[in-house]
């Protein structure tokens, strides 16, 4: 097995992806998985009412079609 040497770049590279995995926990938590506000004019009134998550609800169920 190799051994595992922690550096000052690994360090550097460790921390940067821990800080990106806790910001996008974060705004998982507060948004929700539906994130239709950044993509709808009328902002997000869960996905029902998001045109742009129903083409993309409709784009995944055609794709599933044609397998």
């Amino acid at each position: 097995m190799q051994e595992l040497s922690l550096n000052f770049p690994t360090v550097v590279i460790l921390v940067v992806i821990a800080a990106l995995a806790v910001l996008a926990i974060r705004r998982m938590t507060h948004r929700g998985l539906c994130d239709c506000g950044d993509h709808c004019e009328s902002g997000c009134h869960g996905c029902e009412g998001c045109s742009a998550a129903e083409s993309m609800a409709a784009a995944m169920e055609e794709a599933a079609k044609g397998k």
